[in-house]
Parts: C-alpha cells; structure tokens; sequence
C-alpha cells in the first residue's frame, strides 16, 4: 500500500513537470499537494511557450506523459466539436512509439497464462517481435497442425500503470472543467470516464477476442472480408492468438501494383464492407488505420486488431439515417429537429444561427460535383460547426465520423478518384435487401412471438399472486382520478344550487298561501308573514343568479 502510494506520489511528480515545462502550470499547478510539489519539485517553466504553438506543446506534453496519454490524445484528434482546430490538427500527429519488453518477460507471461512453455504450444516461434504497441507486442509463430498465427502478449505491468494514469486523468480533467473550461458545454470528466471504459476493454484480450468472433458471424456473407480465427485454448485476459493473415498491407501501394491488383476495386470493396458493418450489423472496426488492414486473395480485406469497436443501436442508426437523408435534401430545419431529439443542442444556442451555419456547409458541398466532394473535409465542417455552437454530439457518432475520416483517406491512398458516395446507392439497395430478406424477418418475427409467448406463459402466474393476495386481504388498491376533486367541487355546487331553487320555490309557494288566506297581521292589506316570505325568496333569488353569473365568468376565463 505504501509502495503504490509511493509511486503515485512520483507520477503526479513526473506529470507536474511536464505540464509546467510545457506552459501549462494553470493546471499543474492545481494538482494535489500543490505546495509539496512547489518546494520539493519546481521546475522553471521552459522558453518552450514562446517558441511553440499550444496545440504542439500541448501534443509534446501527452508524447512525454506515456501511453495513456498518448491515447487520450489520439481519441481527441478529432473532435472538432470539443477542441479548436489548431490543437485537434496537431494532435492527430501523435505517435505511439513505445519501446520493446524483452523476450524473458514475454516468456514467463505466456507460461504464467497458459501453463505451458512456449515451445510446448509452437512449432516455431520467431524472437524478434512483429509490433510493439503501447498496449501488448506481437510476434509470429506456427503451430504444430503448420498454421500461421500471431500471438499478442500483453505489456507487463499496464494495467497497473494505466489504471493509476486513469486516476490522475480523472483529477485533471476536473480541474479543467472547474478552472479551465468553466462554461463549456461537454464535461471533460465524462470523456475521461468513457475513455477509462474503452481503454480497460483494450486490457481485455477476452473482449477483443470475441469481437473478433462477433465480426467473424457477421461478415461470413461478405465475400470481401476476412476476419481471422481465434485459437481460445492459447487465449486470456493477458495473451491473444489468432490465425495469421497471408496479404499485403493495404497502404503498400508498391505490392499491390507489382502484384497488379486492382486497387479501385480494393477501396470500393473497403467502404463497401465499412458501410455494411454500420448500417447492417450496427457494430463496426473502430481503429482502422492502414497497418490493421489487408488485402487479401486480390480483392478482400483482412481486418486485424479489434480492441476498438464502435457499436450504433437501432434509434442511433435510425437518426443518423435521417440525419444523412436530411443532409441530401439540404433539410437544415430537419437536422437540427433531429439533433433535438438526439438531446444534442443545448438552450442556449441560437437556432437560426445554427441554422444558418449548416445551410452554408450543405450549400457548399452539394453544389459541388460528387466527383469533387472530399467527405474528411465535409465531416470536418461539420464538426466545426458544432464546437462554435456548443452542440453535444454523441461519443459514438464521433467514433465514427472519426472511422469514416480515416477510410476515405485510406480508399483515396488506393484510388485517387475515389469517393463515397460511389458506395451510396449499393449501400440502400443491399440495406433494402438486408430489411426484405425474408430469414431475417422470419427471424425477428419468431423472437417477437417467442418474446410474447413468454409474456403470456406468465400470466397465468402472475393472476394466481394477485387472486391470492386478494383472498388473504394482502391487497390495497389505491385509486387516484384526475380532475375528480374538480368534477366533486362541480357536483357540489350544482347540488346547492339546486337545493336552494327548490327552497325559493317553496316560500314562495307557501309565501302565496299564506297571502291569500289573509293569515297573521296585516302590512298595506296584505299578510305581514306572507310578504317577508317573499322578501326572503327574492333576496335568495337575486344571490342565485349573482353567483350563477360569477360561475359562467369563471369558466370562460
């Protein structure tokens, strides 16, 4: 305990002096312990300020700062809709170079998972590393069967490093949100949250290795994807091993050309596949730069690495759907009604600015020709907008916006000419298939029979409680109506009103008895008790008709 306490007191030391070194003491100098790290640790804050911009001090900062950081960067390398543009461009410049772990330490991970050697599980495996990644290394083997695999091992003692840069993040964070962005619409803690999420699945070669799975049933149809085997007897939360993919990179334009590949048909196919995972499947590759792609047999795409994976539910994917019919139909009233329903917007942005800012992006892209339409730029825009407008765009809409940037720039590496909206109209027709396709609705109906079938086995028991409940007098019903206090005010008035028109009828009628018998005293001829009675009836009569007359008031108010 004291140990970890120890070490994290030397990480917040290491974190204030980059951040100060970097011109950034604003925040640094809000860490915990503050006055303890000023005597012991101060370090003068560098020329670095004057001789560089923010956004490369602040992509210096998180290089120096680690892996975690160096992460958090990179998730943060396109949101527009967060960052200003000039710390966004420069952060998408990030890089992950992280040193290799030795051999030894590879070894006894693999044992100390497995319960085996090795050269017990292997026919051959090469030494020398194949990746080093911040997260695990990879080397290649084969198995005894002869087939090619990869074997990732995990980096030794990540997790521990990463979950106490997680607890520092958490704390930085606040203070940007506290001192820093104060009236900034996103909440920076909630990104580090999500972010905590995403990384520690990462640490999980569980999950990787069931997307891999889930991907592999997925795309079994698409007959230009190709998704490798996971070998689940060599496979922990700490050790991956998957069948080795025999292709070529998909950047290495070089191969492919000597090998004459037709490389139009390779981006065609590889927006194809992408759009297919997302408005299909809903759940699509979310890390798709060039060195976890292959081309595959000619013409299919190999996909490796599946930490990241971006999923869109049915009502997201129904959105973005009209999102994108809206965008074609340069509806702007409609997208930003939709982004409202989305919870996206927030009270205090000017509508009619918003609007107009969207009418002038789709203005200027949809009069331009599909063949000069550049998507990266079109999203970029976009997401600019949303930044000046403090507009909240959903984590995953972002995740693949930033997908879909990094896919264009891919497919147009491979075909100059390329554009997406090439894929558009294949795209509708193989969603309208998808819908259509008569297994598939078969399917759905039978879970949403079976579903009910369930509901309905149920009832029988659930009457059964509530019979017996009733029975052992275990069972209050409360009843509440509205308006019905309402309707017995009503009733109540109508009732007195009523009873007081009988009572004025009846001293008048008895009133008139009374004068016509010539009963009693006499006042001006007349029966004394028979004209108070009438006296009494009119004054009786004049209240009714006042309070009557009030009433009617009342309800047309």
């Amino acid at each position: 305990m004291k140990k970890n306490k120890t070490t994290k007191i030397h990480r917040y030391r290491e974190i204030y002096n980059i951040l100060t070194k970097y011109g950034f003491s604003v925040v640094a100098d809000r860490l915990p312990n503050r006055m303890f790290f000023k005597k012991v640790f101060f370090r003068k804050s560098s020329k670095l300020s004057e001789n560089y911009t923010r956004g490369e001090r602040l992509r210096m900062a998180l290089e120096e700062l680690g892996p975690t950081y160096i992460k958090l960067g990179q998730l943060m390398s396109t949101r527009y809709d967060l960052l200003p543009n000039d710390i966004v461009e420069e952060l998408s410049k990030l890089q992950d170079d992280v040193g290799e772990f030795g051999l030894d330490k590879a070894r006894g991970l693999f044992k100390e998972e497995i319960g085996k050697n090795i050269e017990d599980c292997f026919l051959e495996f090469d030494e020398n590393p194949l990746a080093a990644a911040s997260i695990g290394q990879v080397y290649n083997a084969k198995l005894f069967s002869g087939e090619e695999v990869v074997i990732k091992i995990r980096r030794p003692n990540i997790k521990n490093l990463i979950e106490k840069d997680l607890d520092i993040l958490d704390t930085i964070a606040g203070i940007i949100d506290d001192y820093v962005v104060k009236k900034n619409v996103v909440n920076f803690q909630d990104i580090v949250e999500e972010f905590s999420t995403t990384l520690r699945r990462e640490l999980d070669y569980t999950m990787e290795a069931q997307n891999y799975e889930n991907f592999k049933e997925a795309l079994k149809e698409n007959k230009y994807a190709f998704v490798p085997k996971v070998f689940w007897e060599f496979t922990t939360k700490k050790i991956l091993v998957t069948s080795k993919i025999s292709g070529i990179k998909i950047n290495n334009i070089k191969e492919l050309s000597k090998n004459i590949y037709n490389k139009e048909k390779i981006a065609y196919n590889l927006a194809k596949t992408y759009m297919e995972q997302v408005f299909v499947h809903g759940f699509f590759h979310a890390d798709p730069h060039p060195g976890n792609l292959f081309v595959v047999d000619k013409e299919k795409i190999g996909f490796v690495d599946f930490g990241m994976v971006g999923y869109l539910d049915d009502e997201s994917t129904k959105l973005l759907m009209l999102l994108l019919k809206s965008s074609v139909e340069k509806n702007s009233e409609k997208i930003v009604e939709t982004l409202y329903k989305m919870d996206s917007i927030p009270k205090d942005t000017n509508k009619m600015l918003f609007k107009r800012d969207i009418n002038y992006v789709l203005n200027y892209y949809y009069n331009l020709s599909f063949d000069k339409i550049d998507f990266s730029d079109a999203l970029t825009d976009i997401l600019r907008i949303t930044y000046k407008h403090k507009v909240r765009v959903p984590s995953q809409l972002i995740v693949l916006i930033k997908t879909i940037i990094s896919i264009e720039g891919t497919a147009k590496n491979l075909n100059p000419r390329f554009n997406l909206t090439d894929v558009s109209k294949d795209l509708l027709d193989t969603i309208k298939k998808d819908k259509l396709n008569s297994k598939k609705i078969f399917k759905k109906t039978s879970s949403s029979i079976h579903t009910m079938l369930e509901e309905v086995s149920e009832l029988p028991k659930m009457l059964n409680n509530i019979f017996y409940k009733i029975s052992n007098d275990k069972t209050t019903i409360n009843m509440n109506h509205e308006g019905l206090s309402k309707f017995r005010k009503e009733l109540n008035s109508i009732s007195n009103k009523l009873s007081l028109s009988l009572i004025i009828s009846a001293i008048i009628i008895g009133s008139s008895t009374i004068a016509q018998n010539e009963a009693g005293p006499q006042i001006l001829g007349m029966s004394a008790i028979g004209l108070i009675g009438f006296l009494l009836a009119g004054v009786m009569g004049i209240i009714l008709i006042i309070s009557i007359i009030f009433r009617s008031w009342e309800i047309k108010k």
